[in-house]
């Protein structure tokens, strides 16, 4: 991937967030994104344990 350190996300404002161009961030972010449009797809899964 990169050698690029990764910011201190706990630093950052959702808005700042959003801007950063970190090709890990980015990739995760993209991923999230596509899952989120999948209605059928749970992303944290609580729903299953009851």
């Amino acid at each position: 991937m990169t050698d690029e350190p990764l910011p201190e996300l706990l630093d950052l404002d959702l808005e700042e967030l959003r801007t950063l161009q970190h090709p890990v961030l980015r990739a995760v972010l993209e991923e999230l994104r596509e899952r989120a449009e999948r209605p059928s797809e749970m992303l944290w899964g609580f729903n299953q344990a009851m």
